[in-house]
């Protein structure tokens, strides 16, 4: 080989490098965030099962924000270390559902909205949002049918 070839041949050795650790270092990226986005979705389905899981009178509306490292679960227990970066916001509101197929049909009941984030690059990051809606039964009304 010549040393035009060599030179060439390092040329191309140094760019096919330099691709492979980039991909390498995006898929990195894209784990953790796979693995923020998974634990996310395990803290506010966690709030959310809490407020279903309530009795209607004991609910309440609130606008809750817990920072990042201090989420505790329904028991009051504080989250494992993975979930310190995470913050999450509860919003319960006193709503009104319409039935489609059942026109001028209201359901009483609270909406319940988490909203997990973090922060990235300085700024807020939402990861998940889960909304349900928990209505007021017939038999927490006192209505008999």
């Amino acid at each position: 080989m010549t040393l035009m070839e060599c030179l060439i041949a390092m040329m191309v050795l140094a760019i096919s490098a330099a691709i492979m650790a980039s991909t390498v270092q995006a898929g990195l990226a894209a784990q953790e965030d796979a693995l923020a986005i998974t634990l996310a979705g395990t803290a506010a389905e966690s709030r959310v099962s809490d407020y279903l899981a309530r009795t209607y009178g004991s609910i309440a509306a609130v606008d809750v924000t817990e920072p990042a490292g201090t989420m505790t679960s329904a028991s009051g227990d504080t989250f494992s270390g993975s979930y310190a970066s995470l913050g999450r916001r509860t919003v319960v509101t006193s709503a009104n559902l319409t039935v489609p197929d059942f026109p001028g049909l209201l359901v009483a009941g609270y909406l319940i909205d988490v909203t997990v984030f973090d922060h990235w690059n300085g700024e807020e990051r939402q990861l998940v949002s889960l909304q349900r809606f928990r209505p007021r039964t017939i038999e927490e009304a006192g209505v008999t049918p």
